[in-house]
């Protein structure tokens, strides 16, 4: 499972909980009932204004059934394990016992953000898995055979012993004798008094990981020297060497993972996370908090967790998917808009790729920088809103702000209705449908205030149902050009056409709506317009002044706003 949000909305916070719950406590803490104030800070660091207790909720299932285990941690960091909420909660024995059953029966290992070669942590990891991989073996635990790494550790021994005993004994040696004080029966000699373990903990205390950076082996750069991100899958590889997952098939192993993409390319990203989701296994899972759009976007829709957090307090979410069906659904598009639903402060669904590069420059005009917390997704067609607006029902505890753009033809019949349909379809169910439909229909042979009018309550109808709509007087094109910014456009349009027609002369603003695609309300179609592209349309919209935009730009970017 993926976790993801900012980078201060709670997701370590929920892993350092579990690790302290299921790593940290002792017996000591059991028997005390109460936290080390260091590990209650990590643990529960901010607590509520006027609060007595917070509780932890943990879920396991238990022979089949579904059992909670609360651990509630009160003001003064005393603490109390019990399965029932009541009144002045205690400590069972039973309680214990499931909290103690669920740490045999569950190894939760947390791999954290910050990953340094040169820690201590990191070597003393280091040290157990040479231990386990290296040392040990070369090392007999009984009788019966000498294992040929066993005779090259004498060996060593034997080697330091000879080089460095003749300087000694002839250096000092002789002067200990001189001031001895009396003749000694036996002649003073030096004895290396080490045995062959020590040679192997003083190998394996010595030992540092690096890299052979040509073919001379001699030429190795340490691993403390090279980039963040190669240190930190120096460690994440250290960590599943160490978990021994296949060796204890009944015990599920669970690795914690907090931003495996730290300082990395985004194919190495991606290659990373190939590798982690390869490995997972019956009794091996991957918990992975990330900010990564390349991690997001390759996890299963139904794999993927939301953090939020709203003042102190972080949530997590899960999407809510109604059948298998709708969960492959889900996957095929999950690729594409994931990261885009999760990493934004709003989301803005529009027909198509001209809507979304006009839409992204008009809100950095209004927004500057912070234009970049509003995801803009194209829907690739006005028929296709349903699949996006079901992934973001699915989210629906997490509450994502989004608003559907689209041009008043899908309203009408003779498209089907696409935007009516696809509400209906996404499960938005619209109330007083036929009485606006009429309204729809009565305006196409009237003028255009009829059409903003029907665009404008638009709005509402959708809000009944519980669904952000905003729908274009005309279209987007109609809206790109007003009398304002219209021999902007004409000289654009002059350009891309090698400047072999003017379009400044004997072209009406309508005409040049035209060219570059615009219906003029499904009253009015064109065949097929010269400018219909979506580079024509971002440089046309890098010429309109938002305080003299067509209304209908002005409505947009409100309802935006007012998301």
């Amino acid at each position: 499972m993926g976790l993801n949000w900012q980078n201060d909305h709670g997701k370590s916070s929920i892993l350092k909980a579990l690790d302290i719950v299921l790593n940290g406590l002792d017996e000591e803490d059991f028997e005390s009932g109460a936290l080390d104030p260091d590990l209650a800070d990590r643990l529960l660091p901010v607590f509520p204004v006027n609060a007595k207790a917070r509780r932890i909720t943990l879920y396991c299932e238990d022979s089949g059934k579904q059992r909670q285990l609360y651990i509630t941690v009160r003001a003064d960091l005393t603490f109390v394990i019990h399965e029932e909420i009541v009144r002045n909660p205690k400590t069972t024995p039973s309680s214990i016992a499931l909290l103690k059953q669920i740490r045999a029966e569950n190894k939760f290992i947390l791999v954290p953000a910050l990953r340094d070669a040169t820690s201590g942590e990191f070597q003393e990891l280091f040290s157990r898995i040479l231990h386990s991989h290296g040392i040990s073996k070369m090392i007999p635990k009984k009788a019966g055979g000498t294992p040929k790494g066993y005779r090259a550790l004498k060996d060593i021994r034997e080697q330091v012993t000879n080089t460095i005993k003749p300087y000694i004994d002839d250096a000092l040696l002789p002067e200990i004798t001189k001031h001895f004080g009396f003749i000694t029966q036996h002649k003073l000699a030096l004895k290396f008094d080490v045995d062959v373990k020590d040679v192997g903990d003083w190998i394996l205390n010595n030992l540092r990981l690096g890299f052979q950076v040509t073919d001379h082996r001699d030429a190795t750069i340490a691993l403390s020297e090279a980039g963040s991100g190669v240190q930190s899958g120096a460690l994440l590889a250290l960590q599943r060497l160490e978990q021994k997952a296949a060796e204890n098939p009944t015990v599920l192993y669970i690795l914690a993972v907090e931003e495996p993409e730290a300082f990395l390319h985004p194919q190495k990203q991606k290659e990373l996370y190939d590798n982690i989701r390869a490995a997972h296994a019956n009794n091996l899972h991957f918990i992975v908090t990330t900010h990564s759009p390349y991690i997001v976007g390759e996890t299963p829709f139904s794999k993927l967790g939301l953090v939020r957090k709203k003042d102190e307090f972080s949530t997590f979410h899960v999407p809510d998917i109604r059948s298998p069906r709708e969960g492959e659904m889900f996957d095929a598009y999950g690729n594409d808009v994931n990261s885009i639903l999760f990493f934004a402060d709003k989301v803005v669904l529009v027909e198509g790729e001209s809507d979304e590069r006009v839409l992204r420059l008009l809100l950095q005009k209004k927004y500057g920088a912070s234009c970049r917390h509003i995801s803009v997704v194209s829907a690739a067609g006005n028929r296709n809103f349903s699949p996006y607006l079901r992934m973001i029902r699915a989210w629906g505890t997490a509450r994502i702000p989004h608003l559907v753009v689209t041009d008043f033809d899908s309203l009408t019949a003779g498209a089907d209705r696409a935007i009516i349909r696809g509400a209906r379809d996404a499960g938005y169910a619209l109330v007083g449908e036929a009485a606006f439909l009429t309204r729809v229909d009565a305006a196409l042979d009237k003028s255009a205030v009829e059409f903003e009018n029907v665009a404008s309550s638009a709005t509402a109808f959708f809000n009944d149902a519980g669904l952000s709509v905003f729908v274009f007087t005309s279209d987007l094109e109609y809206s790109l050009i007003n009398d304002v910014n219209k021999g902007d456009a004409a000289k654009i349009l002059s350009e891309e056409s090698g400047n072999k027609v003017d379009y400044s002369v004997g072209y009406t603003l309508d005409d040049l709506r035209r060219q570059i695609g615009s219906k003029l309300a499904p009253f009015n179609p064109v065949g097929d317009p010269k400018f219909k592209k979506p580079f024509i349309h971002r440089k046309i919209a890098d010429t309109v002044a938002l305080g003299t935009a067509h209304s209908d730009i002005a409505r947009l970017l409100a309802a935006i706003d007012a998301l």
